[in-house]
């Protein structure tokens, strides 16, 4: 996966984790990008909701923290991967 793609995943689980609903940003992404973005981050989301809080934090700041150093995949991390 590219990049550009795992961020774009990235960003839409944490969104769907902040805002309680898994969807990009509306107007950023093609129709095509925008379904395989829901696809993918779906269930890394739904897993991710599922954790207790304190991992659940433990993941997003990881995923910020791998984004803001590029390094490490954030989409990565928050499926808990070995990025983290």
């Amino acid at each position: 996966m590219d990049g550009g793609a795992a961020d774009e995943f990235a960003q839409a689980v944490a969104l769907g984790w902040v805002l309680g609903d898994l969807k990009p940003l509306p107007g950023t992404l093609s129709a095509g990008l925008r379904r395989e973005v829901e696809a993918e981050a779906r269930p890394v989301g739904k897993e991710l909701k599922a954790l207790p809080r304190a991992e659940q934090l433990s993941r997003i700041n990881a995923m910020r923290a791998a984004a803001l150093s590029c390094k490490g995949d954030p989409f990565d991390v928050l499926s808990g991967g070995a990025s983290r």
